[in-house]
């Protein structure tokens, strides 16, 4: 019984660490500047974006943009610790994030 509890513990954490290793960072943890904005590669399996900072009160966007009109999709502005969107499209698209406000460090993440 003991093996068994030990066998599923393993498979849990490794589903778990596989999960995590999904999450692409794509610009930073660095230190952001006012204007500063990124982007990931294009991709069809992106669905998530969030740009993360220490602590809330610096204004950042993230959003998607598609490959075909160059449109941004989901796009979500605020001063939050963690800035996230969601679009679950099978589109081809890019994950893109900027800082309006400077002075912070910070890093931009797509799943």
């Amino acid at each position: 019984m003991t093996k068994l509890a030990l066998l599923l513990g393993l498979v849990c954490a490794l589903v778990w660490a596989g999960t995590a290793l999904a999450v692409t960072g794509y610009a930073g943890p660095r230190f952001w500047y006012a204007g500063d904005e990124a982007g990931s590669s294009f991709q069809s399996g992106w669905s998530t974006n969030d740009f993360n900072k220490p602590s809330s009160g610096y204004d950042t966007t993230v959003t998607f943009i598609d490959n075909v009109s160059y449109g941004w999709h989901a796009t979500i502005r605020n001063r939050d610790m963690v800035t996230h969107t969601y679009w679950s499209s099978s589109q081809v698209k890019k994950a893109h994030c900027k800082a309006h406000t400077g002075g912070h460090w910070g890093g931009c993440y797509a799943n």
